[in-house]
């Protein structure tokens, strides 16, 4: 378990880099940057049910294709919804979905409930085929702008600050109700579902919960993509897409606040770093990744963070800790394990 520490900047330098993105970079970086608070969003809720409740589920692709061609057909048939109800729309209906999903997957743990909730996934995949005459099928279908009457989002700078102002609201309602009572329960079950059970927790309930609440977001996840995108096409959210959300908790943090902030920086950059020469093994890449962060760094970007700013503080300076570490004998280094 991580030890609390101060990261009062951490919150900081993430909303000064998402408030400069759009005055220096370009059109294609904006995108990049929309794609990133998407992530947060998705991933942030899946970390409520796996990070927070101990819910493994991989669904949450599932989730995500249902929010966006939902909401895509919602605002096709009625082009008068403004889009902010479109949105809490959407969310609230895949977040009944969730319930209806969760409820008779609440006896499984581990990994018999997470190929029960990519099972599901698939099953939503192949509806999205089935009612090609709605969703379009295998041929896409296109998806109207962001609007409130006449005025519409049409540009990729109104959707990155609509998917930014979005992900600050997600971080600030899981950041809060962590704190509650909602949220020690779901840490209860996580840590021991029959000692949670015996000081009186109703476990069926809030389990119905954490999955109402992940995938609440996975669905407004899904219709601000679908709103970027401005055309879907079910292959853009099978194969890959659900373990991409993973690897971001892994690399993130899981079970923490900023853990999916990290996480989906550090994913969604990942590609523009190491450019074209890699553009055709990043499975390859992602899994060395992985593997790497479960071996060194099980507790991800957060984790490392923590104990640097813990192991900084028991010593005047960087440098300083990093001989004592690394250059002192036995005993110097056992005094900062």
């Amino acid at each position: 378990m991580l030890k609390k520490v101060n990261i009062k900047f951490l919150p900081i330098i993430i909303l000064i880099l998402y408030l400069i993105t759009p005055l220096l970079l370009g059109e294609y970086y904006i995108y990049v940057f929309t794609i990133m608070s998407i992530m947060i969003i998705v991933v942030q809720g899946l970390n409520v049910m796996i990070g927070f409740c101990g819910l493994f589920s991989f669904a949450q692709a599932g989730f995500m294709a249902f929010g966006a061609y939902f909401g895509s057909i919602l605002v096709t048939k009625l082009p008068w919804v403004p889009f902010p109800l479109v949105i809490l729309i959407v969310g609230i209906a895949s977040a009944s979905l969730g319930v209806l999903v969760g409820f008779p997957c609440l006896r499984l743990s581990g990994f018999y409930l997470a190929m029960a909730t990519f099972g599901f996934s698939a099953v939503i995949f192949e509806l999205i085929e089935y009612f090609s005459p709605l969703t379009g099928g295998s041929e896409g279908m296109y998806v109207p702008s962001a609007a409130i009457g006449n005025l519409e989002i049409h540009s990729i700078m109104g959707i990155f600050y609509l998917a930014a102002v979005i992900m600050v609201i997600t971080q600030i309602a899981v950041q809060h109700i962590a704190k509650t009572k909602t949220g020690r329960a779901w840490n209860a079950i996580r840590d021991d579902e029959i000692a949670a059970s015996s000081m009186g927790i109703d476990i069926q309930n809030y389990k119905l919960r954490a999955f109402a609440f992940g995938t609440f977001y996975a669905g407004i996840g899904g219709v601000l993509y679908a709103y970027l995108l401005k055309f879907l096409n079910v292959n853009f959210f099978s194969g890959e897409m659900g373990l991409s959300f993973f690897l971001i908790l892994v690399v993130g943090g899981i079970g923490t606040i900023y853990g999916p902030v990290l996480g989906s920086i550090f994913i969604t950059l990942l590609p523009q770093i190491l450019g074209g020469a890699f553009s055709q093994h990043m499975s390859l890449v992602y899994g060395v990744i992985l593997v790497s962060f479960i071996l060194l760094a099980p507790q991800g970007f957060y984790g490392v963070w923590s104990q640097l700013i813990l192991r900084t503080k028991s010593n005047n300076n960087l440098l300083g800790h990093l001989f004592n570490l690394f250059i002192l004998n036995k005993e110097g280094r056992e005094k900062y394990e």
